[in-house]
């Protein structure tokens, strides 16, 4: 390559590095916290004996090591940057041939493993791996005794399936396609020692592990899942296998400047098609509001829910959250999409994603012990088996809440060889050392303050209208507790019992949301709204008689949704159907 193509492929690989910080940063970031709050990564020797104790263990140690700076999404795109930067520039260097053409191909295993980060449970291990395979067959490529790169070409084989697990066959592959390339049929049994170690090496592995022979030949730390073959990481491999031949196949056409940019632009055009066909919009917005959830940024999760109205029953529960904090859920409830008690407080599920979010509802309601259950069984429900710094923070507080200090401590003592939760673990563990952690921690008074004293019940989502009722009984400040209470009657449309519990309120001014129920309830047992309570806006009440007179008159869904969507009777009647 001439002065001027080696500066425009250097300037092709900054603009990529770029293209890929800028997405994880901008498009993809909450997806980056989603991959650091799942892991619990430890300062501590006993830690790493543990992770590289299984082929692939060092790999995936440093992978971990990486998604620990997730904590912060820019940090964490400017990692996946360098890492796609590494596996290109090591690629281009393992080409025999430095044509354009070649420099373009160098990007294609680069870019699967873009496309492959795309997904949550893709893990920073399996990158690390691949590009410690391909760093050790550029290592083994620049000794030139023939004695000595051959011992090393042997020795590197087990010690980089310990350190790398399967995916170590790129360097086998790589290596022994160097070697055909360089001794010709002298090759022959060192090409069949590199396989015949390749082999080998997960039988060996079997036998010193508790770990089944698919997992070892396929990878134990690569997939959050251990059930699923992540096909875009071997896709990236083949790709790392096959580009050096394809890029030492001579032709004058390939060879040219314009050859390069064309595949270039090729390879740039389908890695874009992939990334953006692998993303999931849906995720990543339920993902941001778990994170706004998360930070008590609820403010910011109203802004963005009046830029986008939300209609996923995980985001909707965030969203309704951040209303009750911000004490508008009686009167702006249904100003945003609402899609029945799922939005409100979802049922629990048994995997390792929704009781984490679900939990904080329960945390911020008082319910401390449910908030422990979930965040336990989100713990325990973890596929791959790791601990979570989010949820070891949240165990500490529902234990220390609870009076529990011994458990706690166990639960803050692994953060305290954290990076990033460190500063609080140690704050945290003084104070309960002082005795006077619930006056330095506000937000755990006010959770022992809401949490039950005298009254104790199993957690049953069929009676939830009781068990938030109770929260109210016992504390009367707790305005959260009555405006769930309120919601969740409402939701449910089941306006006898939400009557009921009017009892409860204490509002000199009755909420927007709570006047339009009960008008809805005055015109279903009375035949006009003369004689209504002094309490019912007559300005709301001609409106529902409008909403009435259009409904009846078969006016479309669509054009009522525009005049009154932001009622609770065109809830009512519209949205959520009751089993």
């Amino acid at each position: 390559m001439t002065r001027i193509q080696k500066i425009a492929g250097l300037l092709m690989t900054v603009l990529s590095a770029v293209a890929v910080y800028c997405f994880f940063a901008i498009k993809y970031p909450y997806h980056l916290h989603f991959q650091e709050q799942y892991q619990l990564f430890e300062f501590s020797c006993g830690y790493f004996r543990d992770v590289v104790s299984v082929p692939g263990g060092l790999a995936d140690w440093a992978g971990r090591f990486l998604t620990q700076f997730f904590y912060y999404a820019p940090a964490g795109a400017v990692i996946l940057a360098l890492l796609f930067c590494a596996v290109q520039r090591l690629t281009w260097r393992l080409c025999p041939q430095r044509t354009p053409a070649a420099y373009a191909l160098s990007f294609l295993p680069a870019a699967a493993l873009v496309v492959f980060f795309c997904d949550e449970n893709a893990l920073v291990g399996g990158a690390v791996a691949l590009l410690l395979s391909q760093a050790a067959a550029v290592l083994v490529a620049r000794v030139s005794a023939d004695g000595r790169r051959h011992v090393l070409e042997a020795v590197l084989v087990p010690l980089l399936y310990f350190a790398c697990g399967p995916l170590a066959v790129v360097y086998v592959l790589l290596a022994a396609r160097a070697e055909a390339v360089r001794c010709g049929r002298r090759a022959l049994p060192v090409l069949a020692a590199l396989l015949l170690l390749a082999v080998l090496c997960p039988f060996v592995a079997s036998r010193l592990v508790a770990y089944p022979l698919g997992r070892l030949c396929l990878g134990v730390h690569y997939y959050r899942y251990h059930n699923i073959v992540p096909g875009l990481l071997w896709a990236a491999a083949l790709a790392a296998v096959c580009v050096p031949p394809l890029a030492g196949i001579r032709s004058r056409i390939l060879s040219g400047t314009p050859a390069g940019l064309g595949l270039f632009a090729l390879v740039a055009a389908l890695g874009v098609f992939f990334t953006f066909r692998a993303s999931d919009a849906s995720k990543e917005e339920w993902m941001r509001y778990d994170f706004m959830v998360r930070m008590g940024m609820w403010n910011r999760i109203m802004m963005t829910a009046d830029a986008r109205n939300p209609d996923n029953p995980k985001t909707v529960s965030c969203l309704n959250l951040a209303l009750a904090r911000s004490g508008r859920l009686a009167d702006s409830q249904f100003e945003y999409f609402q899609n029945g008690p799922e939005g409100l407080l979802p049922e629990f599920v048994g995997d390792y994603t929704n009781p984490v979010s679900s939990g904080e509802i329960y945390w911020h309601l008082g319910m401390v012990n449910t908030a422990q259950r979930f965040a336990f069984e989100a713990q325990e429900a973890i596929p791959d088996f790791q601990k979570s710094a989010r949820l070891y923070r949240r165990l500490a507080q529902t234990n220390i809440v609870n009076g529990d200090d011994a458990v706690a401590r166990k639960y803050l003592k692994p953060l305290t060889r954290t990076l990033f939760y460190r500063k609080w673990a140690r704050e945290t563990l003084a104070l309960l050392d002082a005795g006077d952690i619930f006056v330095h921690r506000p937000e755990l008074a006010q959770a022992r303050d809401r949490r039950l004293k005298e009254h104790d019940f199993l957690f049953s989502a069929a009676e939830m209208d009781s068990m938030l009722g109770l929260l109210k009984v016992e504390n009367p400040a707790n305005t959260m507790a009555l405006d769930y209470l309120m919601a969740w009657c409402l939701l449910r449309k089941d306006l006898d019992r939400f009557v009921e519990c009017l009892g409860l309120l204490e509002a000199p001014a009755m909420p927007k949301a709570y006047q339009e129920a009960l008008l809805l309830r005055w015109a279903q047992t009375h035949d006009s709204f003369e004689g209504m309570p002094p309490y019912l806006s007559p300005a709301h009440a001609l409106r529902m008689n409008r909403f009435i007179q259009d409904m009846q008159a078969g006016k479309p869904e669509a054009e009522l949704l525009r005049s009154y969507g932001d009622t609770y009777w065109f809830y009512y009647y519209y949205r959520y159907r009751s089993r």
